[in-house]
């Protein structure tokens, strides 16, 4: 894995979306993700109740970057600084050479084409400039925008595993997809 990625932070950039470093301006926007019912519907995580969550959220994407786990995004309508999600690749293996995926949009933005154009450009990242091997998504089974999306961009089912995760007061199944670098 190529660890010079992360000096300086990577600005990505797709004809849409500017995705940047995730700062302070942004925690109102990461609140609303995670305190919505419809964005963590099909999602294994329990929702915000207080802003604080969201600050302490923030301070865990840049103390994982920090550490050179993950390197989180938030998405920004262009021309404006507008916050209409966040992701990035994360659980990063140095020894496997792989990372996980991870996204999130607000609901105003769904069914535009948006994460495509961003995911795409987060594999491209992964691939040719961090040099990993494999990146992985894992979804909720019915989460099915994620699922398209992942097939769409070449991603592959590995399996399916029963009450993998715990939130909102119930268990979710999971299911892992892949897409490995041939390069």
């Amino acid at each position: 894995m190529n660890e010079k990625v992360f000096e300086p932070f990577p600005i990505l950039e797709t004809e849409r979306i500017f995705l940047r470093k995730i700062k302070e301006d942004d925690i109102p926007g990461i609140y609303r993700f995670y305190s919505g019912s419809d964005t963590l519907k099909n999602i294994a995580r329990d929702n915000f109740t207080k802003k604080e969550q969201a600050i302490e959220k923030v301070k865990l994407f840049h103390k994982s970057y920090e550490e050179r786990k993950a390197i989180w995004w938030t998405f920004n309508q262009k021309p404006k600084d507008e916050f209409i999600g966040f992701g990035g690749l994360f659980e990063i293996s140095k020894k496997s050479n792989k990372a996980e995926i991870g996204y999130g949009l607000l609901p105003d933005y769904w069914g535009k084409g948006i994460m495509s154009e961003v995911v795409e450009k987060l594999i491209d990242f992964g691939f040719n400039q961090m040099k990993l091997h494999k990146i992985y998504g894992r979804i909720t089974p019915g989460h099915n925008a994620s699922i398209r999306l992942l097939e769409k961009l070449g991603f592959k089912k590995e399996g399916d595993f029963k009450d993998d995760e715990f939130a909102q007061n119930k268990y979710f199944d999971t299911a892992y997809y892949s897409l490995i670098n041939k390069k």
